[in-house]
């Protein structure tokens, strides 16, 4: 049952793509700490090891059109097994939403509004989120290209103006760190930027031109990891092995411009980059979420859980760190072990038992 009547294109896919991918830009610091200078390189190789995963996303919907993966699910793996596998997609859409509204409102908290209750930052949050998911797909469709854009147009602009700041020699030393630390490295960058574009399953069966699916899904991936890159690259050729230490190494880079004492202050454009770049995110996962559950349980529509699941996301965002250091240790240990099963483990069966059962392809309208 197509439950979302909403239809976008595919270059509207190809934005929601980069959005999200630039919508994880605070998450490098739970990878900086692992591999510091050698950050960039993790980046890389994280880059080709989804790239054969986008691949595998894409065969698996050319097997199953017009279909999403709570659909899916039920069609390769029967009713009851396909709906076990459809909640933990379920459970893992929603831990998204949680998880970065808290690291938002710590990062507003803690850089510019140390004065301010955490719990303003997260109702604002939570509030406009359900306001925007409930207008509808287009709605949040429409609004992500001039911020995605808008994200590029800054990155560029800040690694040109701090070129004086950058020094080769803090790319040094190369790859001289633990193989368990680089492969923490990339398991963290694969599975938060780069694997959570396994959402947009929930998006494909609602894009017009299906037709074009793959090639702009593969192009907004290579334009929110060429994003990632350039920021990853420049903070450390800024700031050197002490980047690892940064809380916000794009925030901190930012304070340093200063040309002519008149292009200043430039932390709160990225401040303010970050919170629509994490809100889009969000709004994304509270989508998928909110169509998932609507999918599972055949209602008629999605509108009517999307306040329940941010009314909840925003109580257990509240609960589910009590402290800074475990909210990195959550990211960088846990999350990412866990997300592999939905993101790696899960389509690459389904993929196998398809193509095993020969799986007719539908043909595209």
């Amino acid at each position: 049952m197509k439950i979302e009547k909403g239809v976008i294109s595919s270059t509207q896919l190809m934005f929601l793509i980069i959005g999200l991918i630039q919508g994880s830009t605070l998450t490098i610091a739970f990878v900086n700490e692992s591999t510091e200078q050698n950050t960039w390189i993790a980046v890389v190789v994280s880059f080709i090891i989804m790239c054969f995963l986008l691949l595998i996303y894409n065969k698996l919907f050319d097997k199953f059109p017009e279909k999403n993966i709570i659909e899916i699910n039920d069609i390769i793996y029967g009713k009851y097994l396909g709906k076990i596998i459809s909640v933990i997609y379920i459970y893992y859409f929603w831990l998204v939403i949680p998880s970065n509204i808290r690291i938002l409102g710590d990062f507003f908290n803690s850089f510019l509004m140390q004065e301010t209750d955490i719990l303003v930052f997260i109702i604002v949050i939570g509030v406009a989120c359900i306001y925007v998911v409930r207008k509808g797909l287009e709605v949040i469709a429409n609004m992500v290209p001039m911020f995605a854009v808008i994200t590029i147009i800054v990155a560029v602009s800040l690694s040109i103006m701090l070129v004086n700041e950058m020094d080769v020699k803090n790319l040094m030393p190369f790859l001289q760190l633990k193989a368990i630390e680089f492969i923490q490295g990339v398991n963290i960058i694969v599975a938060i930027p780069f694997g959570e574009l396994i959402v947009f399953f929930m998006f494909y069966p609602s894009v017009k031109d299906k037709n074009n699916i793959r090639r702009y899904s593969f192009w907004g991936f290579y334009i929110g990891a060429g994003t990632l890159l350039l920021v990853s690259l420049r903070n450390i050729l800024v700031l050197g092995s002490i980047g690892g230490l940064q809380v916000q190494a794009s925030y901190q880079v930012a304070k340093i411009i200063n040309i002519g004492e008149i292009i200043t202050r430039m932390e709160v454009l990225i401040a303010a980059l970050l919170l629509t770049n994490v809100f889009i995110k969000i709004a994304i996962f509270c989508y998928a979420t909110s169509l998932s559950i609507a999918q599972i349980f055949n209602m008629g529509t999605y509108k009517h859980v999307v306040s329940p699941i941010m009314i909840l996301s925003m109580l257990f965002s509240v609960t589910m760190f009590d402290s800074t250091m475990r909210e990195y240790e959550f990211a960088a240990n846990l999350y990412p072990i866990f997300g592999l099963i939905p993101q790696v483990v899960f389509p690459i069966i389904s993929l196998i038992i398809a193509k095993a059962k020969n799986v007719k392809v539908e043909k595209f309208s």
